[in-house]
């Protein structure tokens, strides 16, 4: 899982393949040591969003890569998150959330937004590790 980690170096590709469904391609080194591979298939796959010790993999489709590209290449600093919680899933890259207020009683954050996320994720990260 990442909470929104910033990015510290990144790798694009454009590449063609006889064996892949997927034609572009960029590789996130997080603050973690973490390592993001984000490829971009016309079409999501069902299980579009893996981790494994050190590494995670999620596929965007194919017409995010400009726009995962451009932030990368326009903005400093570049965070991301990946993380399977409440049963749901996400897996982004963002600029810098304002997570300074937490999660505001009673409406709090629209539900489902990526701020209620982060907070909600940070809270079962505490909790679970005191």
């Amino acid at each position: 899982m990442a909470i929104a980690e910033r990015v510290l170096r990144y790798s694009a590709r454009v590449l063609q393949s006889s064996f892949l469904d997927y034609g572009r391609t960029i590789t996130l080194s997080l603050e973690s040591g973490t390592s993001v591979f984000i490829e971009f298939p016309a079409i999501r796959p069902a299980d579009w969003l893996q981790f494994s010790p050190g590494a995670i993999t999620i596929a965007m489709t194919a017409d995010l890569y400009h726009d995962v590209y451009h932030l990368l290449q326009t903005e400093d600093p570049v965070f991301c998150t990946a993380l399977d919680l409440f049963g749901l899933q996400v897996g982004a890259v963002h600029t810098e959330l304002d997570l300074s207020l937490g999660e505001p009683t009673g409406e709090g954050y629209r539900d489902g937004s990526l701020e209620a996320l982060v907070v909600r994720a940070r809270a079962a990260q505490q909790t679970s590790a005191g």
